[in-house]
């Protein structure tokens, strides 16, 4: 489309629909210039990597895995923008999902380091999680978000299939 509209200070609304957290706001926030991970994962690729057989797992695994996902998405790179910035971006996100139900599971803060675990749930099924993490001496920064019916003892899994650091944070994953 041509509808170039302007990113007024938007970054400070979390979007949200049900498990999903939209993680653009992130995503502008880190330097194409140094490397960078993005995950974006939607309903039919996820259907098809849950049907797809990887030769070092059984299928009945990956089927597991994927299979009641909505979507995965996820950011992981360097900030370019001060690191203050970016901190307050990663708290106020994490304030926001609180105040609009999410529960914080796990939350780490030290001197450098900001992390953010948190699920969301409907009739007792987590059915989104956020995994936001914050490095800021090397300003690392990830963002991650899975919508859909989660096995949270799996969430150790998916992260190291994807590449996707954070997600072994939450407790009972494995």
């Amino acid at each position: 489309g041509t509808s170039a509209a302007p990113a007024a200070r938007a970054e400070t609304q979390v979007v949200t629909s049900g498990g999903y957290v939209d993680g653009a706001m992130f995503r502008a926030l880190v330097d194409d210039a140094q490397d960078v991970v993005e995950v974006n994962l939607d309903g039919a690729i996820l259907q098809a990597l849950a049907k797809s057989k990887s030769d070092d797992h059984a299928a009945g695994d990956t089927k597991d895995l994927f299979g009641k996902l909505k979507s995965i998405h996820a950011v992981i790179g360097t900030v370019k923008g001060p690191a203050e910035a970016a901190l307050a971006l990663v708290q106020k996100t994490d304030q926001k999902l609180v105040a609009a139900g999410w529960q914080r599971v796990t939350r780490i803060t030290d001197a450098t380091t900001a992390v953010s675990v948190l699920t969301h749930t409907v009739a007792d099924r987590v059915d989104g999680l956020v995994a936001l993490i914050f490095d800021s001496k090397d300003k690392e920064l990830v963002f991650a978000n899975l919508a859909g019916e989660i096995d949270v003892t799996q969430l150790g899994e998916i992260g190291e299939r994807l590449n996707v650091p954070g997600l072994d944070q939450v407790p009972g994953a494995r």
